[in-house]
């Protein structure tokens, strides 16, 4: 890829900005799980930020949007496996910062490192930088994006530099829970931004109100007088492989996303609800109990189990299956499904329909 003057430009600023924050060593100062903030100049959003610490070859910055990207990162960050949160980073705008061997670069961030100037004490771990788009595949950085994150980075290593010195710190205030010590933003009417440190207060169960499925009474009904059979369903949530060939102008290729629900037992398909390509997660998911429902009808007896591993899935379906008095099982997967799941959207790839659809099997 050849890099533009204006790219080249704008990426020599952002990659100054990641080599400051790594001369900082954030690792040292910032533990697994604290959190900051810092303000878009432009529209004035929070970007919450969580540093990872330097294992091995790696330091990573994670930066999500919001009051749900907040959320996000909380859930990443309490929850032991992360396959049971892995699709949450696919449901709001994020960015994210990783320092690594030249080893792991491809060829875009490669082209990228040869139009820069790299620092003269470089240790040998360069700034990747990826932009994470609801409804796409990681992708490389807009001209905004790679504004935004130069002002995250530099934000960041002022905040470190201030707790180091003992002028600011993230250790939570006793009756203060929810506030989050952030790098707040003023533009004047010439564009100059003046930064300042200051706790911003994010009480998520105010900003998150949670919305309760609905579901056809009837239909739940006509469910709940079934029998009750031996079979247990499995529900899973899949990301069907990427297809360069729908790429958008910047490079982004569209994700498309797939519920399956199989005979837990069997493993034979029962049904898939197929999105349409770089729809919604968030979306798709409010319509997959619906889907269940449907199945449910069809079935000749009600099953007496059904096992999730995502916790979106847990959260989404738990009430309406209670309500029709069948069991629910959040646990992880065996091994063996990553096989069943890879045949599946392989045979999904092959089908010639308009999306979105859903199969019966």
């Amino acid at each position: 890829m050849a890099v533009t003057q204006l790219e080249q430009f704008l990426y020599q600023a952002l990659y100054d900005a990641a080599f400051a924050l790594l001369a900082a060593q954030p690792w040292k100062t910032l533990g697994e799980d604290d959190v900051f903030a810092v303000q878009n100049p432009d529209d004035g959003e929070l970007q919450f930020a969580k540093i990872t610490g330097r294992e091995g070859d790696q330091c990573e910055l994670t930066i999500f949007s919001g009051a749900r990207g907040l959320d996000i990162l909380w859930s990443l960050s309490n929850t032991p496996d992360m396959a049971f949160v892995s699709d949450l980073c696919c449901d709001v705008p994020g960015l994210c910062f990783a320092a690594v061997p030249k080893g792991m670069l491809d060829s875009l961030d490669r082209d990228i490192v040869a139009a820069i100037t790299l620092p003269e004490a470089f240790d040998g771990h360069y700034p990747v930088f990826r932009s994470l788009r609801p409804g796409y595949y990681p992708s490389r950085l807009n001209i905004s994006d790679i504004c935004l994150l130069a002002h995250v980075l530099r934000q960041a290593t002022v905040l470190v530099r201030e707790i180091q010195s003992g002028a600011a710190s993230l250790a939570v205030v006793p009756g203060h829970e929810d506030d989050y010590v952030a790098r707040l933003a003023t533009k004047d009417e010439q564009g100059a931004i003046a930064w300042r440190t200051d706790r911003v207060t994010m009480i998520l169960d105010e900003l998150l109100p949670r919305s309760t499925p609905t579901a056809d009474s009837d239909a739940l009904a006509a469910v709940a007088a079934k029998r009750t059979g031996k079979q247990e369903l499995r529900l899973e949530l899949l990301l069907a492989p990427p297809d360069p060939a729908q790429a958008d102008e910047n490079g982004a290729v569209p994700a498309t996303y797939v519920f399956l629900v199989s005979d837990h037992q069997s493993r034979s398909p029962l049904c898939a609800q197929i999105a349409m390509p770089g729809a919604s997660l968030l979306e798709f998911r409010q319509g997959l109990p619906a889907v269940l429902l449907e199945l449910l009808g069809r079935l000749p007896a009600r099953p007496r189990r059904v096992h999730v591993e995502l916790l979106s899935l847990q959260d989404s379906m738990s009430e309406m299956l209670a309500a029709m008095g069948v069991a629910l099982d959040q646990h992880a997967m065996p091994p063996e499904c990553a096989k069943e799941q890879a045949a599946l959207l392989k045979q999904v790839a092959e089908m010639d329909m308009p999306l979105p659809a859903t199969l019966w099997f």
